[in-house]
């Protein structure tokens, strides 16, 4: 384990963070790498009623000093924050019972509303969770040598938690008071909610902490205490049903349990409070094939001694009969009797009281016979006096440790420096969905990022270590690429000499998916590589190949989704299947003969459509300049944009279709050919492209690659003097701590809403820009110093000055405007595609303009 970073309030708050703070404070980490957390009010100058209300705080972990506050709701003090499946949606619940919806406005990251509110007046929320969707994707440890990413990552069966009309899962979601109430909210499809409560047991009681987790026969598991060792720990079944447009509540006992740590009369009187009860399974899922108990708990509770760490779980055991009852031959197996029973199982102690506990949401799927101790086996335990302990989460061995020492402060001059630490411990902490980082908030309300490395503390030499933590790494990154989940929180546990293995390996084991696999994973993979190739010294120039492939193979898509066949009757194939038929196997460099084999009215488009697209069809037409007037720096700039192209034949084979189906439109409207200047009026410029482009792909076809002849290469070195290039503007610029951690040997110290010095950014081709809300860069002020900007999504030239509406990718910096200039259909329809996230898959965040 190891800090990576600090981000601090400024000191005008630290009266509110030391006296409001201190066990105040709840955080929720989402799949998309996104934290909230809440505080109560920090600002300054405000009313004695204004003084305490609560906010909820959005951090991207990549930028830890831009932080945006939601707040306008509630009205006390928040205790739970909960985000949705997809990561879009956030729950947060208070302790008057009011639970408020909150989602992005227009998908940006800085912009939130809240959409929905359910009350149950009076009664403190202690527990909140989505009502399951029946979607769950299992990490599937038996199967993880399997070349088929598909076996590794199985869909478990999972039935939803209120099925409605159609069998269609219900939207919303359930809450748990400290009065002994379940509350279910469900969202209508037309807007508003309606929200049903019932009583856990038979009697009200009280429960000052609670955790709720859903079964595969959908039911919802509660598990509820009331805080003091003496008392049970109570769990409950619930069961929703939807009849005649009502949610109907039935609630059932199951085994209660008493921590281990007062049933010991030598230890009674030790541990008193129940400080933190977690279900480590939130999705319950046993194989009738396996024995491994589905329902575990962990209980950590606190005492004059310290404290103490449970592991319970729940087993079925078999009932004997009495003699009367006993028949001869004796009952099948399947046919006895069973009963449910809490079973303890380990118990970890510590001369410190427990202030914070997280457990892994990496939904390992484990048999019987399974030995694994990786990602996804650990949880973390933190302690008053500064420690965090990684444990294994059955056995509670200790796996890791390390101590928290909060942010330097400076204490003297610059020459006398020195680390004071002000005995900070961590209060709230959240796992990330591959369990290879940590985020918790101290109780100074600072904000740290913890990695955890995937070797997990075990004694492995550095040769070892480093081919464990590969073959980890890979296996994680194939899980992102199944889900759709954000892999961010990886790339600090990746070194750059472990680069190039990562992706060399994650490329096998992708090429061994089946076709179909490999185009739903292909945008993400190259977006993978993208980020991975960031990281070293020596990957710009692939990063922005990654790029560059991902705005092709979309701007393909698009296209090839326009061409429909003339005639109704039915086809082997379609005019796009056609098309690459024709340029995957035809080797005619003369691009007015290759025409002559394709029916063009099969690509007739209307042409005020075809216009439309002139500026993506501008792009294509730039890149395959820009990347033929590469190929005589082959050998001496092999780290330019552009070069990795030059071997990758799918891509060339891309840019040829793309070529021709250019070619074809210009024919039927001549004005969305691409525009260029040229030394020559007789120069055509696409049917030399076009040339080039098929002598460089022939090439790249031959194994090994084989070198191109004199003339060619002569021809591409004569492009800049024929024809006007330039720049290319797809180039991803880091404006975050990716790849900044990798140069530097300690912890980074941050101040919330203050941009540091060292991470402002001016691009080289001037794409992105580096305004952050509270930020005190001017962008009119840099504008002098900023070259032209273009628009990632439109493709359209945004000048020197953008206008005041535009977006911000929270990953490669690209910009984009927010409101659309745009009025035809398919246009509207490519903008549309990228309204969630940009190219690479990082947040839309609003950039505020000076």
């Amino acid at each position: 384990m190891e800090l990576v970073y600090v981000s601090e309030w400024p000191k005008t708050d630290a009266n509110l963070c030391t006296k409001k703070l201190i066990g105040d404070t709840a955080c929720s980490w989402s799949c998309r790498n996104i934290l909230a957390f809440s505080t109560l009010n920090n600002s300054k100058g405000l009313a004695e009623r204004e003084l305490y209300r609560p906010k909820i705080h959005v951090v991207d972990p990549d930028r830890p000093w831009e932080l945006h506050s939601i707040s306008g709701v509630h009205k006390d003090l928040i205790q739970v924050l909960q985000w949705n499946a997809s990561g879009t949606r956030l729950l947060s619940g208070d302790s008057s019972g009011t639970s408020v919806l909150w989602q992005m406005k227009d998908h940006l990251l800085n912009d939130w509303e809240s959409v929905a509110e359910s009350h149950v007046n009076g009664e403190p929320i202690v527990a909140l969770g989505w009502l399951h969707n029946g979607v769950k994707i299992s990490y599937n440890v038996d199967n993880i040598d399997s070349p088929s990413m598909l076996d590794k990552f199985t869909r478990s069966r999972f039935t939803p938690s209120l099925l409605q009309v159609g069998t269609k899962p219900a939207v919303g979601w359930i809450a748990v008071t400290s009065t002994g109430l379940v509350s279910v909210t469900i969202l209508k499809s037309g807007g508003g909610t309606s929200t049903f409560t019932e009583c856990l047991g038979k009697t009200r009681c009280h429960a000052e902490l609670a955790d709720i987790a859903y079964s595969s026969s959908g039911d919802i598991l509660i598990a509820t205490s009331d805080g003091s060792c003496r008392s049970p720990v109570q769990v409950y079944k619930v069961n929703l049903s939807w009849r005649d447009d009502k949610v109907f509540i039935e609630t059932d006992y199951l085994p209660s349990l008493h921590v281990q740590c007062c049933v010991d009369l030598n230890n009674k009187d030790k541990y008193l409070t129940i400080t933190h009860l977690r279900f480590i399974n939130k999705e319950c899922y046993e194989e009738e094939s396996t024995s491994v108990p589905a329902e575990q708990l962990i209980i950590s509770a606190i005492g004059s001694s310290g404290s103490c760490v449970e592991f319970w779980s729940l087993s079925k055991e078999f009932v004997p009969l009495n003699k009367i009852f006993q028949t001869s031959p004796p009952p099948s197996r399947e046919s006895q009797p069973t009963t449910q029973k809490w079973v303890f199982g380990t118990c970890y102690t510590n001369s410190s009281a427990v202030t914070g506990l997280c457990l892994p949401k990496l939904p390992v799927k484990l048999s019987s016979k399974s030995i694994y101790n990786g990602p996804g086996m650990v949880m973390a335990v933190a302690f008053q006096d500064g420690s965090v302990k990684l444990l294994h989460r059955v056995s509670l061995k200790p796996c890791a440790s390390f101590k928290y020492e909060g942010a330097k402060v400076d204490t003297g001059s610059q020459a006398k420096r020195q680390k004071v630490y002000n005995g900070k411990h961590l209060m709230c902490m959240e796992m990330s969905s591959t369990c290879c980082s940590i985020m918790a908030v101290d109780r100074m309300g600072a904000l740290c990022l913890i990695k955890i490395a995937p070797t997990l503390g075990q004694a492995l030499d550095q040769g070892a270590a480093r081919a464990h933590t590969i073959a980890q790494v890979v296996n994680l990154l194939e899980y992102s690429l199944v889900t759709g989940y954000e892999w961010w929180d990886l790339l600090h546990t990746i070194t750059p000499g472990m680069v190039d293995t990562v992706i060399d390996r994650l490329t096998e084991a992708f090429n061994r998916q089946s076709k179909s696999t490999q185009e739903l994973l292909f945008s993400r993979l190259v977006a993978v590589k993208a980020s991975l190739h960031r990281m070293t010294s020596s990957g710009a120039g692939k990063s922005v190949d990654c790029y560059c492939k991902l705005l092709l193979n979309a701007i393909s898509s698009e296209f090839r989704s326009l061409l429909r066949p003339t005639s109704v009757t039915a086809q082997d194939k379609g005019p796009a299947e056609k098309l690459t038929a024709i340029c995957a196997h035809s080797t005619e460099l003369d691009l007015t003969k290759l025409m002559l084999n394709i029916d063009t009215k099969d690509y007739a488009l209307d042409p005020n459509s075809i216009q439309s697209l002139q500026q993506l069809v501008q792009w294509i037409a730039e890149y395959c300049l820009y990347t033929l007037s590469t190929v005589p720096q082959q050998a001496s700039n092999p780290t330019k944009p552009g070069i990795s192209v030059l071997r990758d034949t799918s891509t060339l084979c891309l840019l040829r279709e793309m070529l021709v189906l250019i070619k074809i439109w210009g024919i039927r409207k001549k004005t969305c050919l691409p525009v260029f200047s040229t030394t020559s009026d007789s120069l055509d410029t696409l049917s030399h492209l076009y040339k080039l482009m098929t002598h460089v792909w022939l090439a790249s076809k031959e194994i090994p690659p084989a070198e191109l002849d004199e003339n060619t290469v002569d021809e591409c070195c004569l492009l800049p003097s024929q024809i006007m290039m330039h720049p290319l503007d797809v180039t991803p610029v880091t404006e975050g701590i990716t790849g900044k951690l990798l140069l530097l040997r300690q912890a980074m110290s941050f101040q919330f809403n203050t941009t540091p010095p060292h991470m402002v950014n001016i691009a080289t081709f001037g794409h992105s820009l580096n305004i952050f809300p509270g930020s005190e860069v001017n962008v009119r002020s840099l504008s002098d110093k900023i070259h032209q900007k273009t628009d990632v999504v439109r493709r359209l030239y945004l000048g020197v000055a953008p206008p005041d509406e535009i977006r911000s990718c929270t990953r490669c910096s690209s910009i984009s405007m927010l409101n659309s200039p745009t009025r035809t259909v398919i246009m509207k329809a490519w903008e549309q595609r990228w309204a969630r996230s940009c190219l690479c898959g990082g947040l839309w965040r609003r950039v505020v303009m000076a």
